[in-house]
């Protein structure tokens, strides 16, 4: 019997150990206390890897963008090809359908920062909130006033960490970017916030019931 700690999991699935920890307390995959710390049996895990695989492979980080603009209506700046192919992926399923093929649009990275430090990193031009830090701007009832989420470019997410002392190793982290790889950043200059598709997207992420519940529904929401 192998034995893997979270972070071995966190590895071997492409997410966050946070995440790890919240698909072994919902029992999605079987997991063992090790004192105060959880670990899971390879065996379990490469169940649950192969169920994964055979919903269908995410989409590429390209892919996944042109299928968030199109879901907002947004897809005009695409080549004819990649808009057809996005409406296409969409049709019959809408966003709900296709939300576990949208993992490769970014990876997820969280974050322990000071609380003195939240408000400023909100307004750092080279973030662009979403999920939770933008619910409020889209009408969703959702608020977490000690807890940031955005979006940040892979060419800048280094001086972030860097300028702002984030910590990646803490038990509680109250930031989470998701960096995006410069050929293939969506956001125009001057955003701040992103589209209804793309936050939809991040709360039915969380692992928070009333935050999936807002993403559920905003994902519902006409364009």
């Amino acid at each position: 019997m192998v034995i893997v700690d979270v972070q071995e999991a966190a590895r071997q699935l492409g997410v966050s150990p946070r995440r790890v920890r919240k698909i072994l307390a919902d029992k999605l995959v079987p997991g063992v206390r090790i004192g105060r710390a959880w670990a899971v049996e390879q065996r379990h895990l490469d169940r649950f890897m192969h169920h994964r695989a055979s919903i269908g492979r995410p989409w590429s980080a390209s892919s996944a963008w042109a299928a968030l603009a199109a879901a907002d209506g947004h897809d005009s700046a695409l080549a004819p090809v990649d808009r057809s192919r996005a409406r296409h992926r969409l049709s019959g399923r809408g966003l709900l359908g296709v939300v576990d093929r949208l993992a490769a649009r970014a990876q997820r990275q969280d974050f322990y920062g000071h609380p003195s430090v939240l408000r400023r990193l909100a307004s750092e031009p080279n973030l662009i909130l979403s999920g939770v830090s933008a619910a409020a701007d889209h009408g969703v009832d959702v608020l977490a006033s000690d807890f940031l989420e955005a979006y940040v470019p892979l060419s800048q997410a280094q001086d972030i960490v860097k300028r702002y002392a984030l910590d990646a190793d803490a038990e509680r982290p109250n930031i989470l970017l998701r960096i995006v790889g410069d050929s293939v950043w969506p956001f125009a200059s001057g955003d701040r916030v992103a589209a209804r598709a793309v936050v939809a997207v991040d709360l039915l992420e969380s692992e928070d019931d009333r935050s999936r519940r807002a993403g559920s529904a905003l994902a519902r929401r006409p364009q």
